[in-house]
């Protein structure tokens, strides 16, 4: 193996260790980029993904906020979330999704106001979602999207709204 296949390598092995260990699950393209060195990022990224899919993991990229980033996940379900909090979390995506990106903290406090100093407020804490007080705004972060991935695949208000309107 030549010295450049091995630099290769460990540069695949370093970057897959990082995405592993990392405790928020979610890491920046841009800093990715830079441990890759002069190499093609693609093809690193391509056995990145391939490294993590052997032991049970995805990889996800997703845009927010002018940044592109990878999120660490796992097949099934988040086990710091409530079904509460997972329903909640898919209303807000649907939302967003069909109104705007952006939607209102007053507009969220209204629909939610039963439940926003709990469960709203616990996605807020854990990063599901982002609240930007001097807009006025709630977004869905990419932790909060990659959560919802394996649980409902093609989130939509109208779905979820007829699922709500036949109980």
């Amino acid at each position: 193996m030549s010295s450049e296949n091995r630099n290769l390598d460990e540069i695949i092995k370093n970057i897959t260790k990082l995405i592993l260990l990392n405790p928020q699950k979610i890491i920046r393209e841009e800093d990715l980029k830079n441990l890759s060195k002069n190499f093609n990022f693609e093809e690193i990224m391509s056995d990145v993904y391939l490294n993590l899919r052997n032991v049970g993991f995805e990889l996800i990229k997703t845009n927010f906020m002018e940044n592109i980033y990878y999120i660490l996940t796992s097949e099934g379900k988040d086990d710091n979330i409530t079904p509460s909090q997972y329903g909640i979390l898919a209303l807000i995506i649907a939302l967003s999704k069909e109104v705007d990106e952006n939607i209102k903290i007053e507009d969220l406090k209204d629909i939610f106001d039963e439940v926003w100093s709990t469960d709203v407020q616990f996605l807020i804490d854990n990063d599901y979602l982002r609240k930007f007080d001097e807009l006025g705004i709630i977004k869905v972060t990419p932790l909060g999207k990659a959560t919802m991935k394996n649980i409902i695949k093609d989130l939509q208000l109208k779905n979820l709204l007829n699922v709500f309107e036949n109980r």
